[in-house]
């Protein structure tokens, strides 16, 4: 993995995000309330007060982020051993290790963008203003996601093969090849 961390760190930002969004996405409209934070058992308390000195929510963020903490996590707070793993997950995700929370925060945005998540991408764009990102650099992260989703659609659009497929050795980890038969 040496060399390779980068890589693997912005992949694990990528899938938590995912993650964040479908819950939010998926549930935020539904019947489905998040557990109110005064009324939660005294684990899930201990969780939020973590969640709140994390993003620094509570402030005027606290509506672009769904309340006072972040939805995805009133919502799976119904289940405190899941909300205690999601969180877990994410707080390693989104720690300064190898990339800045900066530019994890951008990758969530253009994540939260591609995949047209109305929380992802108001929380994420929340963060990025909160962490001293102005309008400029906004916008670059909109322009640069913009470019290689558009490049992207082209691709799928004219059924186009990957030129990169030869420059790894195949995978032997036993993992199964869609392509193989």
């Amino acid at each position: 993995m040496t060399g390779d961390d980068r890589w693997y760190e912005a992949a694990f930002v990528v899938g938590i995000t995912n993650a964040l969004n479908v819950v939010a996405d998926g549930l935020g409209g539904a019947p489905m309330r998040q557990v109110e934070p005064e009324m939660a058992p005294a684990e899930v308390r201990t969780i939020f007060a973590d969640i709140r000195a994390f993003y620094g929510t509570g402030g005027p963020a606290a509506d672009v982020l769904g309340g006072e903490i972040p939805m995805p996590f009133g919502l799976v707070a119904h289940d405190p051993g899941y909300l205690a793993d999601v969180w877990a997950a994410v707080r390693r995700a989104f720690s300064e290790r190898r990339l800045t929370r900066r530019h994890k925060e951008a990758l969530a945005f253009a994540v939260s963008l591609t995949t047209r998540s109305a929380f992802g991408t108001a929380f994420h764009l929340a963060e990025l203003r909160r962490l001293g990102v102005g309008e400029r650099g906004v916008m670059e992260i909109v322009g640069v996601t913009q470019m290689f989703s558009s490049y992207t659609k082209i691709a799928d659009t004219l059924q186009l093969a990957s030129d990169m497929a030869d420059i790894a050795p195949p995978d032997a980890s036993g993992v199964p090849d869609p392509g193989a038969e």
